[in-house]
C-alpha cells in the first residue's frame, strides 16, 4: 500500500494513500469538542469523511479546554 505523509500537529507522520480525515480522527482520543485545520483552512465536521489527505498536507487539532 502506499503511503503519504502529513504533518499532524507538527508531527510528520505517514499515512496509508487515500485516508480521508475521519479516518485519522477516528484513531486519536479526542474530546468532544475540537477544530481542525488543514493546510490553513478550518475543515467542518461534515465535510471530513470527504476530505482526502495527500502528500504535504498540514492538520492541526485544536482541542478546547476551561478553566478560571
Amino acid at each position: 500500500m502506499a503511503m503519504v505523509q502529513i504533518i499532524l500537529n507538527g508531527i510528520k507522520k505517514e499515512i496509508p494513500e487515500n485516508t480521508t480525515l475521519d479516518k485519522l480522527l477516528s484513531n486519536m482520543e479526542l474530546p468532544k469538542f475540537f477544530v481542525v485545520e488543514k493546510n490553513m483552512n478550518i475543515v467542518y465536521k461534515e465535510n471530513f469523511s470527504n476530505e482526502i489527505l495527500k502528500n504535504g498536507d498540514n492538520i492541526e487539532v485544536a482541542t478546547f479546554c476551561g478553566g478560571g
